[in-house]
């Protein structure tokens, strides 16, 4: 008789995890199912469009949920309603204790941080938490941004990212719509032109009014225009950070973006001269008084008294060629040739002053 095959180590455990993680599923599905049932049972009334709660001061909230949009909601296969409405059980449900429609939504806005953490910390930080701390309770939360019942992924949102900070910054977006961005932002084209949250960050979003926020808005703008495969697609010079970076302004701001402290006023970056949300062409077809009607008055603001010479002092943002401005480049090329030789010539001269003191010891 033939002794029995031996079973590998490998193949045993191999066949173990296998099984585990097949349960693992099945449980998961099984879960996934209930969630399901239990979110159908409170549809059975939560679909009624005509329910509403009304609270202590008058304003009226929605109670109707439409099953589609909630099908589609990234939610709708992970949570069940109990999940978010741990304190409603049965029915009839026990009695709203806020006496406001914003005050409810505020308060069911905590239940996000119950999975999302992480972005909750960092909400703590934003211009729009301090102003709820403060009592402004105009502030969004997280409903007002992602919704309640009708959360879709957020990587699907990019389209409707502007709407929904225009809902309270409805003057800003009408100003971005028309400028550069907004009007090549659209449906084919999103990836390429900035958003809201590009500029000002989704969660975090601090106060841009702020000084170091001025500070760092350079490296806001040097995400795309330091793109050079994006700027050739729609011929902008992808140089703009280096060279503002060669220049007082630049060199200033980026000291202080890596922590030298706070400048005590405000020096000149990409926002003063281009706009914030109203950024438009500066000139059509080399017309150079376009550029010079608004570079001067951003110079005045600072320099007291500037004239369009002094603005004309400023090489744009390309770097200067012998055909351009030639006695700047010659004097970059004299300074490129003339700091190495005084540095090895000075290096050479204490290496033969070294060299001959030792002679002279020698001698002695």
């Amino acid at each position: 008789m033939r002794a029995p095959k031996q079973v590998s180590p490998t193949l045993l455990v191999c066949l173990v995890i296998g099984l585990l993680l097949s349960a693992a599923s099945e449980v998961e599905a099984a879960k996934s199912e209930t969630k399901k049932e239990k979110s159908e049972a409170c549809l059975e009334c939560h679909e009624e469009a005509d329910d509403v709660v009304t609270f202590a001061d008058g304003s009226k909230l929605k109670t109707a949920v439409d099953p589609k949009k909630w099908s589609k909601s990234v939610h709708a296969k992970k949570l069940s309603c109990n999940d978010c409405h741990r304190d409603i059980t049965d029915h009839p449900h026990p009695k709203i204790r806020e006496r406001t429609k914003r005050g409810y939504q505020l308060q069911r806005a905590k239940t996000c941080r119950r999975c999302h953490y992480a972005y909750y910390t960092r909400v703590l930080d934003s211009i729009h938490y301090k102003r709820l701390k403060a009592g402004k309770t105009d502030a969004p939360s997280c409903v007002d941004c992602h919704g309640a019942h009708e959360t879709p992924t957020p990587k699907a949102r990019r389209l409707t990212i502007n709407r929904r900070c225009g809902n309270c910054h409805g003057k800003i977006l009408k100003t971005y719509a028309k400028s550069v961005h907004g009007v090549a932002f659209t449906g084919k084209n999103t990836r390429d032109v900035p958003v809201c949250t590009d500029c000002h960050g989704a969660h975090a979003i601090r106060d841009p009014r702020r000084t170091q926020a001025r500070v760092n808005v350079h490296l806001v703008c040097a995400r795309c225009h330091s793109d050079a495969a994006r700027m050739k697609k729609y011929d902008l010079n992808p140089n703009v950070t280096a060279t503002y970076l060669d220049d007082f302004h630049g060199k200033s701001n980026s000291l202080y973006a890596k922590g030298a402290g706070t400048p005590k006023r405000a020096i000149a970056s990409c926002v003063d001269c281009h706009g914030i949300h109203d950024i438009k062409r500066f000139s059509h077809a080399g017309d150079k008084e376009a550029v010079r009607r608004r570079i001067v008055p951003m110079c005045q603001r600072c320099h007291k008294g500037a004239t369009p010479a002094f603005a004309d002092t400023w090489l744009s943002h390309y770097q200067p060629t012998l055909a351009s401005a030639p006695l700047v480049w010659l004097v970059k090329q004299t300074y490129r040739v003339l700091i190495p030789t005084i540095i090895v010539a000075l290096i050479l001269h204490i290496l033969l002053h070294l060299w001959r003191i030792r002679i002279h010891r020698n001698k002695e």
